[in-house]
């Protein structure tokens, strides 16, 4: 009798350890002790002049917890009083500490979030802790930023879409005037198009700012009525095959993307003639240029300094003419008759190159 009630004791025993084990093995995080954050200054005013300068310290203690974890942080910075609604987010180091911006990271940090350039903004920031799913968050410091202007963005055309194909590597760079991004260049009907930052498909990719768009991708808060979202990344153009306008205004209040027909849709002529100082703006005699084909055109001829010229699809003053998509520049762009300007050769003399490719609404002098 003694034995069984040893045997049952033991198991018993036995039991509640593997019991204790399993409570152990389930015991619930807790923080212990909460995060606290500091700033070094409240109040600022970016200023690009100052770019290099600092901006604001960041200090912090981390938060400890009832048992051993490993534990990732984040700033977060949100409009005041929205309760983080629209967050940006930015990893820090735990283990550092503390952290110092530039002006000109702290004023891309405010560009990213949204808020807008030469206007006072009051901001709420916190420290964000994330130990697996759980997060845990600190206190809130109140900041007043007057964010500055960044350089606005390049914008590189690739896609089924577009004359360059997918091919990231010749995605084609759209001619910037500060926020004004232009070319005027060919477009598939009911092909597919994206933006790119460089002509490389990482990291940055522009698109609209849609529904089924990926959130890293969205941009374009308002786009012309030929156009609609593609897939997660990608934009459809609806409009008919041609030569178009495409315009991007990156106004950080804008961010609008307008695509509409060029005056001139021909893009392939059977003939393509230079006329400028080169020939004494005689039309009559406007000289002949090589059809290379698919809209392209090249010509070799002695330039001097200074000279200026035009492309013409006649040797008349008629509607198929193209210049300089700047007012008498040498941008490298095209725009159609009514739209451009000279062609300002801004060489030294010499036998050059020019190269015509209206598909692309590109030129090129290169000398010889």
């Amino acid at each position: 009798m003694k034995n069984i009630f040893k045997i049952v004791s033991m198991v018993f025993i036995g039991l509640l350890v593997i019991s204790c084990e399993k409570d152990e093995d389930q015991a619930v995080l807790q923080q212990t002790k909460n995060s606290a954050l500091a700033a070094d200054a409240k109040t600022l005013v970016l200023l690009r002049d100052n770019e290099a300068d600092k901006a604001v310290k960041f200090d912090w203690t981390n938060p400890q917890y009832n048992i051993s974890v490993v534990y990732n942080n984040s700033l977060e910075f949100a409009k005041k009083d929205t309760g983080f609604k629209d967050v940006k987010s930015v990893d820090v180091n735990a283990k550092d500490l503390s952290t110092t911006y530039s002006v000109k990271e702290f004023n891309k940090i405010m560009n990213d979030a949204g808020f807008l350039p030469e206007k006072v903004v009051d901001v709420d920031v916190r420290m964000k802790t994330s130990v697996g799913n759980a997060v845990f968050y600190s206190n809130v410091i109140s900041m007043t930023v007057t964010p500055y202007l960044a350089e606005y963005p390049p914008f590189y055309l690739v896609g089924e879409a577009s004359a360059v194909g997918w091919n990231a590597g010749s995605a084609q760079l759209l001619y910037k005037d500060e926020n004004i991004s232009t070319i005027y260049t060919y477009l598939e009907k009911g092909k597919a198009f994206r933006f790119l930052g460089q002509q490389a498909w990482d990291p940055t990719n522009y698109s609209l700012d849609a529904a089924g768009i990926k959130d890293g991708n969205k941009y374009f808060k308002t786009w012309s009525t030929n156009l609609s979202a593609a897939d997660a990344e990608n934009i459809k153009f609806n409009g008919e095959s041609g030569i178009y306008k495409i315009v991007v205004d990156s106004e950080p209040v804008k961010k609008t993307l307008t695509i509409s027909s060029s005056s001139i849709s021909l893009w392939n002529p059977t003939n393509l003639y230079l006329v400028g100082s080169v020939n004494g703006w005689n039309i009559g005699g406007a000289i002949p240029m090589t059809n290379l084909g698919d809209g392209k055109f090249e010509h070799i001829i002695a330039l001097s300094a200074g000279s200026q010229l035009k492309f013409v699809g006649q040797q008349s003053w008629g509607e198929l003419e193209w210049g300089d998509l700047k007012a008498d520049s040498n941008t490298g762009y095209l725009a159609p008759k009514g739209s451009n300007g000279n062609i300002k050769f801004d060489g030294t003399g010499g036998n050059y190159k020019i190269i015509v490719d209206l598909k692309l609404g590109v030129y090129s002098i290169k000398p010889l």
